[in-house]
């Protein structure tokens, strides 16, 4: 079980970010409204912030408006870099899982080794992937509303 002391920082996973996008669900709208009072100390990552870019280009319509929507959302959050410690924790965290016979998309093993060489929880929907990295914290949404 994590407690509210062993979460220092988190991260807001991809997933998380795009449910607050489009149409919130509850736990997520409320743990947004804790980032943004400063209840929670929150960032992303520079892939989250890759994978939320790449969507809004992907998007048919009102493309300059979504970009300048996405430029503002994500100006709000602190952005932690994929850097040297990441690439060799990533590096060994994917070798032991292909050894397992167990390999991750490489954008979630990116995320969870910043988060893990930072020393982050990841708050997560997409627990299948992320529990296979050892060490990693990760809390759904709703286990984080539970704790504030």
């Amino acid at each position: 079980m994590v407690n509210l002391e062993s979460i220092a920082r988190v991260c807001i996973d991809t997933d998380v970010l795009i449910d607050y996008l489009r149409k919130p669900s509850l736990e997520v709208r409320r743990v947004m409204e804790c980032i943004f009072e400063k209840k929670l100390n929150a960032c992303i990552t520079s892939i989250n912030a890759f994978e939320i870019w790449f969507g809004a280009y992907l998007a048919l319509h009102d493309k300059a408006k979504l970009a300048q929507c996405t430029k503002e959302f994500l100006s709000q959050m602190e952005v932690v870099d994929f850097n040297y410690n990441s690439a060799v924790e990533a590096g060994r965290v994917l070798a032991d899982l292909r050894k397992c016979g167990e390999p991750i998309e490489i954008r979630d093993l990116f995320v969870g080794c910043i988060c893990k060489v930072s020393g982050m929880t990841l708050i997560t929907r997409n627990l299948k992937h992320y529990k296979r990295i050892s060490g990693l914290r990760v809390l759904t949404p709703e286990q984080t509303v539970r704790i504030f």
